[in-house]
Protein backbone atom coordinates (compact mmCIF):
# COMPACT_ATOMS: atom_id res chain seq x y z
CA UNK A 1 0.00 0.00 0.00
CA UNK A 2 2.67 2.81 1.22
CA UNK A 3 6.12 2.70 0.07
CA UNK A 4 7.04 5.08 2.31
CA UNK A 5 10.56 5.94 1.08
CA UNK A 6 9.38 7.40 -2.06
CA UNK A 7 5.86 8.71 -0.86
CA UNK A 8 3.90 6.30 -3.16
CA UNK A 9 0.21 5.55 -1.97
CA UNK A 10 -2.09 3.94 -3.70
CA UNK A 11 -0.01 4.05 -6.94
CA UNK A 12 0.21 7.81 -6.68
CA UNK A 13 2.79 10.07 -5.30
CA UNK A 14 1.86 12.18 -2.43
CA UNK A 15 3.21 15.80 -2.56
CA UNK A 16 6.29 16.21 -1.07
CA UNK A 17 5.01 19.25 1.39
CA UNK A 18 2.22 16.66 2.50
CA UNK A 19 4.35 13.85 2.95
CA UNK A 20 6.50 15.69 5.42
CA UNK A 21 3.48 17.18 7.66
CA UNK A 22 1.96 13.55 7.57
CA UNK A 23 4.72 11.88 7.94
CA UNK A 24 5.13 11.19 11.35
CA UNK A 25 1.60 9.91 12.38
CA UNK A 26 -2.60 11.20 11.49
CA UNK A 27 -2.26 14.95 11.98
CA UNK A 28 -5.01 16.76 13.89
CA UNK A 29 -4.11 20.48 13.68
CA UNK A 30 -5.34 23.64 15.43
CA UNK A 31 -6.39 25.85 12.71
CA UNK A 32 -9.15 28.84 12.80
CA UNK A 33 -12.28 27.69 12.10
CA UNK A 34 -12.87 31.35 10.54
CA UNK A 35 -10.88 30.01 7.65
CA UNK A 36 -11.95 26.38 7.51
CA UNK A 37 -15.43 27.61 6.99
CA UNK A 38 -14.74 29.84 4.43
CA UNK A 39 -12.51 27.21 2.70
CA UNK A 40 -15.12 24.36 2.79
CA UNK A 41 -17.96 26.77 2.95
CA UNK A 42 -19.57 24.62 6.10
CA UNK A 43 -20.96 25.58 9.38
CA UNK A 44 -20.76 23.96 12.45
CA UNK A 45 -18.37 22.43 14.43
CA UNK A 46 -15.08 20.36 12.66
CA UNK A 47 -12.53 17.65 13.45
CA UNK A 48 -9.97 18.88 11.00
CA UNK A 49 -7.66 16.18 10.38
CA UNK A 50 -4.95 14.84 7.78
CA UNK A 51 -4.08 11.06 7.44
CA UNK A 52 -0.82 9.86 8.02
CA UNK A 53 0.45 7.96 4.66
CA UNK A 54 -0.80 4.85 6.28
CA UNK A 55 -4.39 5.89 6.75
CA UNK A 56 -4.34 8.01 3.53
CA UNK A 57 -3.69 4.54 1.93
CA UNK A 58 -6.34 2.59 4.33
CA UNK A 59 -9.12 5.06 3.63
CA UNK A 60 -8.41 5.22 -0.79
CA UNK A 61 -8.69 1.45 -0.38
CA UNK A 62 -11.97 1.24 1.45
CA UNK A 63 -13.28 4.35 -0.72
CA UNK A 64 -12.23 2.90 -4.14
CA UNK A 65 -13.89 -0.81 -2.95
CA UNK A 66 -17.05 1.14 -2.18
CA UNK A 67 -16.53 3.08 -5.37
CA UNK A 68 -16.56 -0.15 -6.93
CA UNK A 69 -19.42 -1.89 -5.09
CA UNK A 70 -22.76 -2.24 -5.78
CA UNK A 71 -25.12 0.91 -6.94
CA UNK A 72 -26.35 1.65 -3.45
CA UNK A 73 -22.58 2.04 -2.33
CA UNK A 74 -21.19 3.92 -5.81
CA UNK A 75 -24.03 6.17 -5.23
CA UNK A 76 -22.37 7.44 -1.80
CA UNK A 77 -19.64 8.24 -3.63
CA UNK A 78 -20.42 9.30 -6.97
CA UNK A 79 -21.66 12.67 -6.05
CA UNK A 80 -22.86 15.58 -7.85
CA UNK A 81 -20.10 18.53 -8.46
CA UNK A 82 -16.97 17.88 -10.17
CA UNK A 83 -16.77 14.26 -9.12
CA UNK A 84 -13.97 12.00 -8.55
CA UNK A 85 -12.21 9.28 -9.92
CA UNK A 86 -11.45 7.08 -6.96
CA UNK A 87 -8.91 5.65 -8.92
CA UNK A 88 -6.92 8.75 -9.78
CA UNK A 89 -7.34 10.36 -6.26
CA UNK A 90 -6.17 9.80 -2.48
CA UNK A 91 -8.28 10.35 0.63
CA UNK A 92 -5.86 12.84 2.42
CA UNK A 93 -8.19 13.96 5.25
CA UNK A 94 -11.29 14.73 6.56
CA UNK A 95 -13.75 17.46 8.29
CA UNK A 96 -16.00 14.54 9.98
CA UNK A 97 -17.62 11.42 9.21
CA UNK A 98 -18.33 11.59 5.51
CA UNK A 99 -16.80 14.41 4.96
CA UNK A 100 -13.82 13.74 2.84
CA UNK A 101 -10.94 15.57 1.69
CA UNK A 102 -9.23 14.62 -1.55
CA UNK A 103 -6.13 14.62 -3.63
CA UNK A 104 -7.33 14.54 -7.63
CA UNK A 105 -4.73 13.50 -10.09
CA UNK A 106 -7.17 13.73 -13.18
CA UNK A 107 -5.45 17.31 -14.14
CA UNK A 108 -1.96 17.67 -13.07
CA UNK A 109 -0.62 14.46 -11.40
CA UNK A 110 2.71 16.00 -10.21
CA UNK A 111 0.14 19.31 -8.44
CA UNK A 112 -2.72 17.56 -7.51
CA UNK A 113 -6.04 19.52 -7.09
CA UNK A 114 -8.08 19.42 -3.26
CA UNK A 115 -11.48 18.75 -3.34
CA UNK A 116 -14.00 18.34 -0.25
CA UNK A 117 -17.16 16.55 -0.51
CA UNK A 118 -19.76 17.83 1.29
CA UNK A 119 -23.47 18.01 1.15
CA UNK A 120 -23.45 19.50 -2.14
CA UNK A 121 -21.29 17.03 -3.74
CA UNK A 122 -17.10 17.46 -4.93
CA UNK A 123 -16.40 21.00 -5.06
CA UNK A 124 -12.26 22.02 -5.48
CA UNK A 125 -11.23 24.12 -2.47
CA UNK A 126 -7.49 24.49 -3.96
CA UNK A 127 -5.51 24.28 -6.73
CA UNK A 128 -2.91 22.42 -5.21
CA UNK A 129 -1.66 21.16 -1.60
CA UNK A 130 0.49 23.79 -0.70
CA UNK A 131 -2.37 26.35 -1.75
CA UNK A 132 -4.81 24.28 0.57
CA UNK A 133 -2.53 24.62 3.55
CA UNK A 134 -1.83 28.12 3.19
CA UNK A 135 -5.76 28.79 2.68
CA UNK A 136 -6.41 26.55 5.96
CA UNK A 137 -3.70 28.58 8.06
CA UNK A 138 -1.22 25.63 9.01
CA UNK A 139 1.62 26.63 6.23
CA UNK A 140 2.51 25.31 3.18
CA UNK A 141 6.04 23.93 1.84
CA UNK A 142 6.20 26.96 -0.85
Amino acid sequence: MVAELDGIVAGLVLPESLLRLTAGGRVRLRYDAERIREVFQEEGGYLFELFDPAAIGRQTADFRREARGDEEERELWVVPGVGIDPERSLLIGSLGADMPIALDYRGDPAEPRVLYCGADGWRVVAENVNRFLSLVGIGSAE
